[in-house]
């Protein structure tokens, strides 16, 4: 597929230019925390496509996994996590955020974010796959808590709300700054740095049925694919067994945590399931859970199924998932009698941007943390309450390694004149359609259950519409869907490399794990290979 390095025409010499010392992309809570710690180095600028509320960690509403009592242990902590990611987590970096979680969640904790509490202190949940409880909270809303409190706390950063960083500025393998388009008047500024750090979040509305934002389209790991960056892991996207089901397709995410309390999954019969699948049952890891619901559904021909909670008290479960309990009563469901019919949904990507351990993509001066990163942590499937821990440790990581980078380089003149243009022009209304095509090509796929007859033919749909990147990207519906191409075709060529099922990546056609492919897909640009023969990547090629 050919995608060129700019996704529009601009030269920036004519275009309005402001400068800081760094510059970070994504307001969620990878984001706004490099922002809170960067500003304490120099100037900060930050780029949010939308605002605070309309990113994924604002949703997120289980917790933050966090060692915090004397019964649980740092080694308890990583061998749960390292066990969830089926053999392909980088352990250091696993030991690393760990072992490192309490100091950020102290901070939090200094900054305002209202944890619960019980008569023992902070208030420890429990989630699947986890050993001990060791989930702090805030009601069902903590990312929402999280997000507001580090807002709040960001007062001498420059923000750029409601603007797309369309296009990073890189010469001779090095990052000078960011194009970015203010998405109303679509004017457009260039933002020089002398570090970049991109936040912008996964991929999952390359999806119908998503627990994630309308916003979450994958733009960072795109624009940092076009610049040369390596992609890893992107064979693995987490799908959330249990989100709402409705029939007008919306999927509100309902917590493993109530599961953790007591929540039970039950067939369409009424019939309790998942002791068929798994020892633990309701709290086996997230990509077990996601299947045996979907073969259930399978199995009675029904596009949900229950999750029974009410042995768990009314009361108690109003005050501990105050959220989810709002939306049971909007939807007409009294949680004392009646089963919340619920289905997977595409919720996490574990892959992205391949990192170091600070962060480090493979263009100088440009890191990546948050969802968008891959730094190997979550392996293929990511444990429980991880996600809102490795946005926290790898941001603070990040800025660490750009506070010691010298000052800002010298400007160069960065452009892209006469780009052709396909000779059709696409309406809006025709690219929200082809964006539906494209989310029920990936659905059917590349979903939960993928084989090669499959994801060859979503390939050859990301082929077919390739020309779509030779648009110029000055509307944000064509910008998100150039997005989403990149991204897609990216996971359905990992997908259909990895010829074995590992983790959140399930081939019925290769429904086995094979040890000898226990290694990480590296894909960079057109060429992919395993991590083993990383030196050989820019000669191999896909199928």
């Amino acid at each position: 597929m050919n995608v060129a390095s700019y996704c529009v025409n601009f030269d920036s010499e004519s275009l309005p230019q402001q400068q800081y010392d760094y510059i970070i992309i994504g307001g969620g809570i990878a984001g706004l925390y490099a922002a809170h710690l960067a500003k304490q180095h120099g100037s900060v600028a930050l780029i949010n496509k939308g605002d605070f509320d309309s990113s994924d960690a604002y949703r997120a509403q289980g917790g933050i996994a966090c060692v915090w009592n004397d019964d649980d242990s740092f080694a308890s902590h990583i061998a749960d996590t390292l066990s969830a990611g089926d053999g392909l987590c980088n352990e250091e970096n696993v030991t690393l955020m760990i072992n490192e979680a309490p100091t950020h969640i102290r901070r939090l904790i200094d900054l305002g974010v209202p944890f619960d509490t019980d008569e023992n202190g902070y208030a420890l949940g429990m989630e699947g796959a986890h050993s001990h409880r060791r989930i702090l909270h805030a009601g069902d809303y903590t990312g929402k808590a999280i997000v507001i409190n580090i807002a709040n706390a960001i007062e001498d950063v420059a923000l750029y709300n409601q603007y797309l960083a369309l296009d990073l500025l890189v010469g001779n393998n090095k990052c000078y700054g960011v194009l970015i388009m203010n998405i109303q008047s679509e004017q457009r500024v260039i933002l020089w740095a002398k570090a970049i750090i991109l936040a912008g979040g996964g991929a999952g509305n390359l999806f119908i049925n998503t627990t994630n934002s309308p916003l979450i389209t994958g733009d960072a790991i795109a624009m940092a694919y076009r610049k040369g960056c390596a992609l890893t892991d992107m064979e693995f996207m987490q799908f959330h067994p249990t989100a709402l089901y409705e029939q007008n397709g919306q999927r509100f995410l309902i917590s493993e945590a109530v599961r953790g309390e007591g929540g039970i999954l039950r067939d369409i019969r009424g019939e309790r399931f998942m002791e068929r699948y798994h020892p633990l049952k309701e709290l086996a890891p997230r990509d077990i859970v996601a299947r045996a619901i979907y073969a259930e559904m399978k199995k009675h021909d029904t596009p949900y199924v229950y999750l029974d909670v009410t042995s768990i008290n009314k009361a108690y479960f109003a005050a501990r998932f105050p959220t989810i309990y709002a939306k049971c009563v909007e939807v007409g469901i009294d949680i004392s009698t009646d089963y919340i019919p619920v289905s997977p949904a595409a919720h996490f990507l574990m892959g992205g941007i391949k990192t170091g351990s600070f962060g480090q993509t493979d263009v100088e001066r440009l890191y990546a943390c948050g969802e968008c990163a891959c730094t190997g942590v979550h392996g293929a499937n990511r444990l429980a309450s991880n996600s809102l821990l490795e946005g926290l440790v790898f941001a603070a990581r990040a800025v660490e390694h750009a506070s010691s980078l010298n000052t800002i380089p010298e400007h160069r003149r960065f452009r892209r004149r006469h780009q052709r243009l396909p000779e059709t022009f696409l309406t809006p209304d025709e690219i929200a359609a082809t964006r539906r095509q494209l989310q029920a090509v990936m659905e059917r796929y590349v979903g939960i259950e993928r084989d090669e007859t499959g994801l060859n033919k979503a390939i050859g749909w990301f082929e077919q519409y390739e020309w779509i990147l030779g648009l110029s990207a000055d509307r944000t519906d064509i910008y998100e869907l150039q997005s989403l191409i990149i991204v897609g075709y990216a996971m359905a060529r990992a997908a259909l490399f990895r010829c074995e099922s590992r983790g959140s990546h399930y081939r019925t056609d290769y429904p086995i794990k094979n040890d000898m492919l226990k290694h990480h897909i590296i894909i960079k640009g057109e060429n992919i290979a395993y991590d083993t023969d990383y030196r050989q990547i820019y000669s191999q090629k896909t199928h």
